[in-house]
C-alpha cells in the first residue's frame, strides 16, 4: 500500500462572494462557489485525521494520517528541513498497515528532496527527480504536474519503483475549493493509484476530507 502524499501545501485562500435577489424578490440568491485561492505556502501540516470507508464485502476500513513539522536533518548529502508523517490503515478495528516517514525539503525557495521511512517495518527511500510549484493563484479548473520521483529500498541503492503526482482544482462550496492530488506509479511490483482531496476555506483553513486508494485490488473511498 502506497503512502499518502506528503508534498501538499498550506493553502491561503481568497474569498469569492455573491449578491442576492432583485426584481422585487425578498429572497436571497444561492451563494456562488468559491472560485479562486492564493497559491499555498509549503509544506503542509495536517493534524491527525481519520477517514472511513466500507468495501464491497461490508468490512469497515479506516485511515489515520498526520504531518507535523520536524527539525533539521541530513538527506542525500544535504542539510534539510523535515516533516514527520504518520499513516495507519485498519480493517474492522485491526491495524493492517503502518508507515512512519520523514519528508525532507529545502526552503527559500521551497524545494522538496524526498522522504525516507518504514512501511510495516520495511525501510524505503523516495527521491524527487522533478518538481513543479503550484501556480500563484489556484482557480477552479486548474490542473498540472507536481512532482515525479523514484523509489529505492532502504539502502538507497536498488530502485523499486516510481511515482508521478498531478493536481486539479475543483469547486467545493461558497467558502472552499477542493485541491485534488493524484498519484500514479508502481512500487515493488504493485501498481499505485491514489487521490487525496483537501477542502480549502476562504479563511485559510485546510482539511483532508477524502482519500481514494486501492486496497486488495479494490478502490476504497475514505471520507
Amino acid at each position: 500500500m502506497k503512502r499518502l502524499s506528503t508534498f501538499l501545501l498550506v493553502l491561503v485562500t481568497a474569498a469569492v462572494t455573491s449578491c442576492g435577489g432583485g426584481g422585487g424578490s425578498s429572497g436571497t440568491a444561492p451563494a456562488q462557489n468559491l472560485h479562486a485561492a492564493n497559491s499555498p505556502a509549503q509544506p503542509m501540516e495536517i493534524a491527525s485525521t481519520t477517514l472511513t470507508a466500507t468495501d464491497t464485502s461490508g468490512n469497515t476500513w479506516t485511515v489515520t494520517y498526520s504531518a507535523a513539522a520536524g527539525g533539521m536533518a541530513m538527506f542525500n548529502g544535504q542539510n534539510a528541513n523535515t516533516t514527520v508523517i504518520g499513516l495507519t490503515v485498519s480493517e474492522n478495528g485491526t491495524v493492517i498497515a503502518t508507515e512512519d516517514s520523514t519528508a525532507y525539503y529545502l526552503s527559500n525557495p521551497y524545494s522538496p528532496l524526498g522522504l525516507a521511512g518504514t512501511t510495516n517495518g520495511t525501510a524505503f527511500m523516495f527521491l524527487i527527480t522533478s518538481f513543479t510549484p503550484l501556480p500563484s493563484t489556484l482557480t477552479v479548473g486548474d490542473s498540472g504536474p507536481l512532482f515525479s520521483g523514484t523509489y529505492y529500498d532502504g539502502t538507497g541503492m536498488n530502485v523499486t519503483g516510481s511515482l508521478t503526482e498531478t493536481y486539479t482544482v475543483t469547486a467545493d462550496s461558497p467558502t472552499a475549493v477542493f485541491l485534488n492530488i493524484n498519484g500514479t506509479g508502481s512500487n515493488n511490483g504493485s501498481q499505485i493509484s491514489e487521490t487525496e482531496v483537501f477542502s480549502v476555506t476562504n479563511s485559510g483553513a485546510v482539511t483532508l476530507v477524502e482519500v481514494k486508494l486501492a486496497v486488495n485490488g479494490e478502490t476504497l473511498d475514505f471520507k
